[in-house]
């Protein structure tokens, strides 16, 4: 079982839909069906959604690693939540009508730092084994 990944994933599908939710809303709204033509909101809009799916997985399936490999539950949780905490502000910074630059580099830090936590404990664990 893997029920801290579980939990992550459910909060951050919610973020998720709110994205996609977006660009369908501006699409809608700008007649626009493929691509962004030249609205730059669309373009923001999707390229908000685009990041989202670009980093959700590979953290998600190092969360999961995690977990199975046995890693304090607290420590994921803290480390879930701090990626979860970075995604938000992230989509935040791109939900806005300007976007927030110092709020999305914020998001990224969060992000990137979260990841690198992960991907750490996950190879200590693997060579604690070996």
């Amino acid at each position: 079982m893997i029920p801290v990944t579980a939990l992550f994933s459910s909060i951050l599908f919610f973020l998720y839909f709110r994205l996609a939710k977006n660009v369908i809303a501006i699409r809608h709204k700008s007649k626009i069906s493929l691509g962004f033509g030249k609205s730059k909101e669309l373009e923001q809009a999707i390229s908000a959604h685009s990041n989202f799916n670009q980093y959700v997985p590979l953290a998600l399936l190092m969360m999961a690693c995690m977990e199975l490999n046995k890693i304090h539950f607290s420590l994921i949780i803290l480390i879930g939540a701090c990626f979860t905490f970075g995604r938000m502000v992230h989509a935040k910074s791109f939900l806005k009508k300007t976007m927030d630059i110092k709020q999305r580099v914020m998001g990224m830090k969060f992000t990137f730092y979260s990841m690198i936590a992960m991907a750490v404990l996950n190879i200590i664990s693997f060579l604690i084994r070996i």
